[in-house]
Formats: structure tokens, C-alpha cells, sequence
């Protein structure tokens, strides 16, 4: 409403002026509604009100200084409206500048939470591919332990293979002998008497004392044989501690050869096994051969003399028709010279049992020896391959000293004469057992240590041998140096 009266002041003022009229009409109505009422009681009476001229001009006066008032208070509201809309839209350009430095503010702070995780990206990235890098390195590492370790699980496996055969013929072999024992038992029990055992008891012990003496000569011939090896072993290693300063070089090739060595050893132990079964096998087929011809033989003899008792009971029948006088003393006679005759072939064919008795005890003896003998050899072979020799601690502490190099780096600043040592203590699988790595002797540079020890677990699992040989490095000490690499 103010607005429209400072838009439009005179139609202001004509409504104040109309207002003011109907106020005065309103008044002098009144007053004539109480003049024509009293009129029916008294007589009328006429007043009249004299306005003077100067009330009249105040009043004016008065209306025009209110208008004006009006006026000056509508043009201070004005004023004030307009001095706040200033102030707001100062107010308003403030904040706008306020906004626009917080937006800027907030943009660089974007730009910088960008570059940080840019960097962290970079950084990330750059750990991902040297976890990467280790982890090929590890997968590398483990698939060459795992080579090592299927080589050496197919060596004991051909090894375990050969000692399986082994067994297997030797239990063929005793199965074969205990059962030729039970028919020589057998048919001892149905033929020989309580003097043919005496004497069989009496052969038994001489061939008993024969084995024992056999036995004997045999461990004498074993320890000389381990005496030699021995000899052989320190003049061996004493040959290969001369040749030390070239074991790196030929590592290689000598790797190499001793597989192919190994692999034709194998094949030769393999030929030898599967001669020796053949071997064993003929002299099976050769003692069952002489077996039944023996048999054979006996059992001809047995129908000859059959055959001859035959003959002699129809001369003496035929004979008896002639000489019916001379009967009794001839019978008696041909009788006792009968008894003596098979008395004699039994003699006869004891000595010849006995005789083949001895034969095959020789025989058995001979084999017997001669297969301890075998397994004797074998056994040398085993222990002086399980030896640890100065070749193999050569090559396995080569080969840990390579794995090693080959995952570590060089601290920046170190120098090229440093060297330190330390000690680990490993697994048979070739890994360190847990917080076992530590320093003996420092270099004097403690990164160039840190460096040493952070190698030896990346290169983990170490290339370790197996058997009694690992027991050389279950605590191992190694002195680290770089040279000129």
C-alpha cells in the first residue's frame, strides 16, 4: 500500500479527503437523527456551528502536514528498502566471491587429491609389477625345486623298483630252495634208514662248517673290499680338493654328465639285475634237469635189477627142474649172494646219493656265496654313493651361492669390496626355517646387509641334495661375496 501512495500521492491525498468529508457527514447525520427525534417531543429547535475561516485553514494545514509526513515517511521507507536491497545484493556478491573462492579452494584441493592419488596409482602400479616380478621370479624358483625334486623322486623310485626286483627274486629264489628241501626231506623220510640219517646229519655238519668257513672268507673278502673303497674314497677326494678351482667352471658339464652317468649306471645295474635273474633262472632249469635225470637214473637202475631178480628166479626155476638134489644149497647160496649184491647196490647207491648231496650242497654254497657276494657289492656301491663327497658339497654350495646372486641387488652406494656372513638354517625342502637367517660377521653397511639377508629369502627354496648328504647343510654358513658384479 505504501508503494502505491508513493507511486500516486495525490490520489493519496483525495482519498484522505474524501474520508475526511464522510467522517463530517457521518457526524451531522447524527446530529440530525437526534434533532428529528427529539422534534416529536419538543418544539424544534434550528442551532447552527460557525466555523471560522482559520480552523478551517489549520485543519487544512493539518491535512496537508500529515500528507507530506506520509510522503517523507513513504520516501524514508523507500530509502530503507532500497539501502537494504543494496546491502543484500552487497551482501549477495559477497557470498557470490565467498562461493567462488570456496569453489576454486575446492577445485585445487580436487586437482591436488588427484595428482596424490595419480601418484598412488603410479606407486601401486609400480609395487604391482615388482610383486609381479617377484612373484614370477618365486613361480620360476619353485618350478625349479619342483624339477629337482620329481628327478629325485624318479631316481629313488628306480631305486626302490631295482630293490623290489631284487627282493622278488631272492624270495623266488628261497621259495624255490625251501621247496626243493621239502622234497629232498621227503623222500629222505621214505628211503634212508636211521643209519643213512646219521650219516646225512654228519654230511649236514661238515657242510655247515664249510659254510661258516665260507662265511667267513667272505667277510674277510668285505672288509677288504670296504678298505679298499676307502683307500679309493681319500684318493678320490683328495684328486677332486686339487681340482676345486675348476669344479665352477665344468659345474655345468659335469652336472650334465654325472646325470648321463647316473642314467647309465642305472641301465647298467638294470642289465646286470635282469642278467643275474636269467642266470639264476638257467641254474634253476639246470638243477631241475640233473634232479630228474638223477631220478631217471635211479629209477632205470630199479627196473634193471628188477629186471635181473627176474632173470635169476627163472634160471633157478629152470634149474631146479635139473638139479632137484643140489636145490636148497644152491637157493641158499644164490640167496646170500643176492642179499650181498643189493646189500652192495645200496651202498653203492647211498655213496652216490650222498656223493650228489654234496654236489648240491657245493652248489647251493657256491650260489649262495656267490649272491652275498652281489649283495655285498650292491650295499658297497650303495653306502659310497650315499657318501658325501667334496664334488657334491661343491656343487650344491655353488648352486645356493648362484640362486642367491641371482635375486639379489646391490644397494646404491656400496662398494665392490664389501663382504659379510651369515647363517641359515634349512628345511630338507630347501627353505629357511622361520626367523633362522641372520648375520655372523657385518660388512660394516647395514643396507648392504639387509640386502644379503632380503636375497637369501627371495631365492628360497634353496637347492638342497637329499639323504645324509643335507645333514652337510641343514645349518649352513655362507660368506657373501659380491666381487665385481
Amino acid at each position: 500500500m505504501w508503494q502505491t501512495a508513493r507511486q500516486h500521492p495525490g490520489a493519496l491525498v483525495a482519498s484522505l479527503s474524501l474520508h475526511l468529508l464522510l467522517g463530517v457527514i457521518a457526524l451531522t447525520g447524527a446530529a440530525w437523527l437526534d434533532w428529528g427525534q427529539e422534534e416529536a417531543i419538543r418544539p424544534q429547535v434550528i442551532q447552527a456551528t460557525v466555523v471560522d475561516a482559520a480552523i478551517l485553514a489549520a485543519a487544512v494545514e493539518r491535512q496537508d502536514q500529515a500528507q507530506r509526513d506520509v510522503q517523507r515517511q513513504a520516501v524514508a521507507q523507500e530509502r530503507r528498502q532500497s539501502e537494504e536491497r543494496e546491502r543484500q545484493l552487497a551482501a549477495e556478491r559477497e557470498n557470490r566471491l565467498r562461493q567462488e573462492a570456496r569453489e576454486a579452494e575446492e577445485a585445487q584441493r580436487l586437482r591436488e587429491e588427484e595428482q596424490v592419488r595419480a601418484l598412488e596409482r603410479e606407486r601401486q602400479a609400480a609395487e604391482a609389477a615388482a610383486q609381479m616380478d617377484r612373484e614370477r621370479q618365486a613361480a620360476e624358483a619353485q618350478a625349479r625345486a619342483e624339477e629337482a625334486r620329481r628327478r629325485q623322486a624318479e631316481e629313488e623310485r628306480q631305486l626302490l623298483e631295482q630293490q623290489r626286483r631284487l627282493s622278488e627274486i631272492e624270495a623266488q629264489r628261497q621259495a624255490e630252495e625251501a621247496q626243493r628241501q621239502a622234497e629232498e626231506a621227503q623222500r629222505q623220510a621214505e628211503e634212508a634208514a636211521r643209519q643213512v640219517e646219521e650219516q646225512a646229519r654228519q654230511a649236514e655238519m661238515q657242510r655247515q662248517a664249510e659254510l661258516e668257513r665260507q662265511a667267513e672268507r667272505q667277510r674277510q673278502a668285505e672288509a677288504e673290499a670296504r678298505q679298499r673303497a676307502e683307500q679309493q674314497r681319500r684318493v678320490e677326494e683328495q684328486r677332486l680338493a686339487e681340482e676345486r678351482l675348476q669344479a665352477e667352471r665344468q659345474r655345468q658339464a659335469k652336472a650334465e654328465a654325472k646325470r648321463q652317468a647316473e642314467e647309465r649306471r642305472l641301465a647298467e645295474e638294470k642289465r646286470q639285475a635282469e642278467a643275474e635273474e636269467r642266470r639264476l633262472a638257467e641254474e634253476r632249469r639246470q638243477a631241475e634237469q640233473q634232479r630228474r635225470a638223477a631220478e631217471e637214473a635211479a629209477r632205470q637202475a630199479e627196473e634193471q635189477r628188477r629186471a635181473e631178480e627176474q632173470r635169476l628166479v627163472e634160471e633157478r626155476r629152470r634149474s631146479e627142474e635139473a638139479r632137484r638134489a643140489e636145490e636148497r644149497r644152491r637157493v641158499e647160496a644164490e640167496r646170500q649172494a643176492e642179499l650181498n649184491r643189493q646189500e652192495e647196490a645200496r651202498r653203492q647207491a647211498e655213496a652216490q646219493r650222498l656223493a650228489e648231496e654234496r654236489r648240491q650242497a657245493a652248489e647251493l654254497a657256491a650260489r649262495q656265496a656267490e649272491e652275498q657276494a652281489l649283495a655285498a657289492a650292491l650295499a658297497a656301491e650303495e653306502a659310497a654313493r650315499a657318501e658325501p663327497v667334496a664334488s657334491d658339497i661343491q656343487f650344491y654350495a655353488a648352486a645356493i651361492d648362484s640362486r642367491i646372486r641371482e635375486t639379489w641387488l646391490r644397494p646404491l652406494g656400496s662398494g665392490h669390496d664389501l663382504s659379510c656372513t651369515v647363517e641359515i638354517q634349512l628345511q630338507s625342502s630347501g627353505e629357511e626355517v622361520a626367523d633362522s637367517v641372520r648375520g655372523i660377521r657385518s660388512s660394516g653397511a647395514p643396507a648392504y646387509d639387509r640386502s644379503v639377508i632380503a636375497a637369501i629369502y627371495q631365492a628360497s627354496p634353496l637347492p638342497v641334495p637329499a639323504g645324509r648328504l643335507f645333514e652337510r647343510f641343514r645349518r649352513l654358513r655362507l660368506e657373501f661375496k659380491p666381487g665385481g658384479r
